[in-house]
């Protein structure tokens, strides 16, 4: 690997999606950190709006806690990377590992310095969406510092053409992101007050099993009380658990506030109860094809169990279905009809299951590799970068891997074919260079898949290629 001006670079570490190295910078003599990603940027917008957010997080270099940004740019081969100021003391998970939880009072004393930081970035307009002990480093003078501002942008850039929310760390992210939410100043908070209590307990505040056993699970564990770390005072404790309240409403606002609450500036309320919403399902008999709502279970049970004020509903046809002609029907007639019905967003075709109307999509949702949900757009007028053109029930549970690997699955492998993607195309429109993609779904107690396809080159939609309209 080539970077201007960098000699003798040395791989000190890799993660899920970039390589980060040791070099010598020629000009100034002396050595930095190189962090290059392994996504590929496939189109000039995205180039563009990485190297503006990479130019936003320079402007941050001045900040004592925040890793100096030396220089941004893209490879030859269209991979983005950073250089930066290394930090030879590695990060507070080193610290962790290496010596245990750290003392409350310096833990306090961590948390005004890095809410400090985050307050100013904030300020310029910069999120940082992945908070984690990892992704705060130790300078050789013992100075703790925000690393990876530049490269979080990219979760959104490169999410035009793969999927996003791929570098999601389910135990820091606030709850709101398993919903597919933007990303906020009130989530960068929740993960600083995550990772606070990480250097506290030796643990985060709501571990999150992955792979997680399913949608119920995960919403109980995002809305579990946050245990009081022995040793650690009342008011410090209160400070952390307002700050990772699952509610946005409830949350602390702003990083600034926290700043000062930790230095004690801020008088803090007792945080607000958290409310334990029933996790609200669709009824198990659903109208015909016609009035059934198309509804993203998994999105759904995560939006109401964590309360971020997501609402799917079945619309008039009361809580099952109703026969015709008014004869009442048994419960296995019932099933036998419903097992015969498409899944959602789909209809009966000569070549299986098409899409009944354009589907689009937003983005993929991607924790720990695992495609988990899938945010749809309201209209397919509306900018979206995934497209579903076929779909099928998918008998017992979807297996947790990523979409190239769902791919290859024998239940889906014969469905989400190029050739499938060509009969369902729209006759004025070219998908022969788009590129095929796959999500999971639950249906009740059914789960079912739907092949999404994106062009090859990346950026956004506003039309649809399948289905009958626009």
């Amino acid at each position: 690997m080539h970077i201007p001006g960098l000699t003798n670079l040395q791989p000190l570490g890799s993660g899920g999606f970039a390589t980060v190295y040791r070099a010598h910078q020629v000009q100034l003599g002396r050595d930095v950190a190189v962090k290059i990603d392994n996504r590929v940027l496939g189109n000039e917008r995205d180039r563009r709006r990485f190297l503006r957010e990479a130019h936003a997080a320079a402007r941050l270099s001045g900040h004592p806690n925040v890793v100096a940004v030396h220089d941004a740019n893209i490879t030859p081969q269209g991979m983005p990377y950073i250089v930066m100021e290394l930090c030879t003391g590695g990060s507070l998970h080193d610290v962790l590992k290496q010596n245990g939880p750290l003392p409350a009072e310096r833990v306090r004393q961590l948390g005004m310095q890095l809410a400090d930081a985050l307050a100013a970035a904030h300020a310029e307009g910069v999120l940082h969406r992945d908070i984690k002990p990892a992704n705060i480093l130790v300078d050789r003078y013992g100075t703790a510092k925000l690393a990876d501002f530049g490269l979080a942008a990219l979760l959104d850039a490169a999410g035009g053409s793969t999927v996003t929310r791929d570098a999601l760390s389910p135990s820091y992210a606030p709850p709101e992101a398993f919903a597919m939410a933007a990303p906020t100043v009130t989530g960068d908070v929740y993960a600083l007050a995550a990772t606070l209590y990480d250097l506290l307990a030796g643990k985060p505040p709501r571990p999150v099993p992955w792979p997680i056993a399913s949608f119920d699970h995960l919403g109980e564990v995002l809305r579990s009380p946050v245990p009081q770390v022995p040793g650690v005072p009342d008011e410090f404790h209160q400070i952390l658990v307002r700050a990772l309240h699952p509610d946005v409403s409830a949350r602390t606002p702003t990083a600034a506030q926290l700043r000062d609450e930790l230095r004690g500036a801020v008088q803090v309320a007792p945080p607000a109860p958290v409310v334990r919403a029933p996790v609200q399902r669709p009824p198990k008999t659903l109208p015909g094809p016609k009035k059934r709502w198309p509804v993203i279970a998994a999105a759904v049970v995560v939006a109401v169990a964590v309360g971020v004020g997501v609402w799917f509903a079945i619309p008039d046809g009361g809580g099952g279905a109703t026969p015709t002609g008014g004869a009442s029907t048994s419960g296995a007639a019932q099933k036998a009809a419903d097992e015969k019905l498409p899944p959602p967003f789909l209809k009966a075709c000569q070549t299986g299951y098409c899409v009944a109307e354009p589907a689009c999509f937003r983005g993929m949702v991607s924790i720990g590799g695992q495609v988990t949900t899938a945010r749809k757009a309201a209209s397919c007028s509306d900018e979206h970068f995934w497209e579903a053109f076929a779909g099928e029930w998918f008998s017992g549970k979807i297996p947790k891997v990523d979409s190239d690997e769902l791919l290859t699955a024998p239940e889906v492998a014969g469905v989400c074919t190029k050739a499938a993607m060509k009969a369902n195309t729209r006759p004025t429109v070219d998908t022969s260079t788009w590129q095929l993609g796959v999500v999971g779904f639950e249906e009740g107690d059914r789960n079912y898949f739907l092949c999404m396809a994106s062009p090859e080159e990346g950026g956004e939609l506003t039309t649809s290629a399948f289905g009958s309209g626009g």
